[in-house]
């Protein structure tokens, strides 16, 4: 039976932050990019998104190490076996590697098999690229029967809904998973995909969006996640527009900016699945867990 857990007492975040931030950077290049019916690739579609891994990357690593905070990147398979030098700066400069898929596959077009040997498979390229296995996940869409597979492959989190602002946790059996849900925000949307947009106007979504969530967190502790790519936020103006965002943030008191793996294990620690509402989501007879939970980043 899967349930999930949400918070029903107040929360709160480390050295009495007010507001919890995750920089999350979904790191592909032009894995989405497929050939057409006659099995030619769009050259201009794919060498776009193959900026990300080629030039964007360390752009965005740049403007991170300038402003001395730390992200969490989701990274497909098959960037970590193509980039190497790529994934392991990531690790080097203190990031947090998640998981995203091998080749941005859509999730809910897979077998629970296929979803299976995509979650495996990815877990080892960078296990063997980084010798850090990932313990947060974020697919191109998710399945019926994702949350399973990422719990019985020992994954801490995961990072797919869209339903609420605070973190919370699903469970089933023994096992358990942070959800850090996402909002609507991304850079995709903001600046309609790869060759379109304004950056001023990015700002102008990103910037209330987290001024609301301040706002309100002069009551209760909140969430703030950004979702961005490098191969869509590293092109030189949009660089600048996540430059100011995250100088603005840093201006603000009161706001912890953290790894997805930092937020996750703080819900855990701290306890707030305890005496949490219960909603039911399935069914399904429980599955006894496969092993100890993996917390390391």
């Amino acid at each position: 039976m899967l349930v999930e857990h949400h918070a029903k007492e107040k929360v709160s975040w480390p050295d009495d932050c007010r507001l919890a931030v995750a920089l999350t950077f979904d790191f592909q290049g032009g894995e989405d990019v497929r050939p057409d019916r006659n099995g030619r690739m769009n050259h201009e579609e794919w060498t776009q998104a193959e900026y990300g891994p080629n030039t964007g990357i360390w752009r965005i690593l740049r403007i991170l190490a300038q402003n001395e905070v730390k992200a969490s990147f989701m990274v497909c398979g098959g960037i970590a076996e193509r980039y190497p030098e790529a994934v392991k700066a990531i690790v080097r400069e203190g990031h947090e590697i998640a998981g995203h898929g091998y080749h941005h596959e859509v999730a809910r077009d897979l077998t629970k098999e296929e979803e299976r040997e995509v979650i495996r498979r990815t877990t080892e390229m960078i296990l063997n690229r980084t010798g850090k296995r990932p313990v947060g996940w974020r697919s191109c869409t998710q399945s019926t029967n994702s949350l399973g597979l990422l719990m019985e492959q020992g994954y801490l989190w995961n990072s797919n809904s869209f339903s609420y602002d605070l973190p919370f946790i699903w469970e089933e059996g023994e096992q358990m998973l942070v959800e850090l849900p996402r909002q609507p925000f991304g850079d995709g949307r903001a600046y309609g995909q790869r060759d379109s947009g304004n950056p001023d106007d990015a700002l102008k979504v990103w910037k209330p969006f987290f001024d609301e969530l301040y706002e309100e967190s002069k009551t209760t502790p909140t969430f703030c996640p950004f979702q961005f790519h490098p191969y869509i936020s590293s092109r030189p103006g949009r660089a600048r527009a996540l430059r100011d965002l995250i100088q603005y943030m840093k201006k603000q008191k009161g706001v912890w900016l953290a790894t997805g793996s930092e937020v996750a294990q703080w819900w855990l620690s701290q306890g707030f699945a305890s005496g949490r509402d219960k909603k039911i989501i399935s069914t399904a007879k429980p599955r006894r867990a496969a092993g100890a939970l993996q917390s390391g980043v």
